[in-house]
């Protein structure tokens, strides 16, 4: 599992993307590639794929390697002896998939996400953890192409968890028309209780107790702390915040 690296996430054709990734994160380590290819499932979440035979520099040996990444989760390095090797673990071959494959095929990759999954404590979790986000859209005048405005959204959540088991949330959010912009937020405060390895209740937000599942991700110098309404899961997407020093 591949930390997050410059240059490895951006918006490109699957190819352009996919070369870049692997040009950084795995080329620098073998040598000799040969049947290298790139590929891509066209869906919502689009799954992209490199891979190819290459010699280990570390051990001179021959190995077949795929690079993998799918959704909100990193790059994902296989490495097998050869590619009999992978497809008798991950049950398809990466050669013949195209843009229309199905997509269940890449379910047994996307469950090595689970790896990088960890249960989470109350000591773990002491301290201020924040999550920010931001999107702007442009507009132009379908029939003059002018320009027409720009609509910004953004938020910034924070939580501080004190000893004691007491918290404070607060989420800032602004939103709108540039020119127009609309300004809210909502606060919390209270006890906590991590109910188990994976969620939290807390006893006040928005004016009602809450339970979230939780956990955490592990990245380079240190976790993410991942969180999702248990009620009210709405998307599915856990929102990721980072401690802060």
């Amino acid at each position: 599992m591949h930390y997050p690296k410059a240059g490895t996430v951006f918006p490109a054709d699957p190819d352009v993307l996919t070369n870049a990734a692997w040009n950084i994160l795995v080329a620098p380590r073998y040598s000799n590639i040969k049947n290298y290819k790139t590929s891509y499932i066209s869906e919502y979440e689009r799954p992209y794929l490199g891979f190819g035979n290459l010699i280990d520099n570390a051990t001179g040996k021959e190995v077949f390697v795929l690079l993998f990444r799918k959704g909100i989760y990193g790059w994902f390095e296989i490495i097998t002896p050869d590619k009999n090797s992978f497809i008798q673990t991950f049950k398809f071959d990466p050669y013949t998939i195209k843009w229309d494959s199905e997509s269940s095929l890449m379910d047994p990759l996307v469950n090595m996400s689970t790896y990088n999954r960890f249960a989470v404590g109350p000591s773990d979790i002491k301290g201020s953890w924040t999550s920010d986000s931001k999107g702007m859209l442009q507009y132009y005048s379908v029939f003059t192409g002018a320009y027409a405005g720009m609509n910004i959204n953004q938020s910034s959540q924070t939580f501080v968890f004190d000893a004691g088991n007491t918290y404070n949330w607060k989420i800032i959010a602004v939103n709108g028309m540039v020119g127009n912009m609309k300004f809210g937020q909502a606060t919390g405060k209270g006890t906590f209780k991590v109910l188990n390895n994976w969620q939290i209740y807390f006893s006040e937000m928005e004016g009602k107790p809450k339970t979230f599942n939780t956990y955490f991700s592990c990245i380079k110098g240190g976790r993410i702390l991942w969180m999702i309404d248990a009620k009210y899961p709405g998307s599915g997407i856990y929102t990721g915040y980072g401690k802060q020093k």
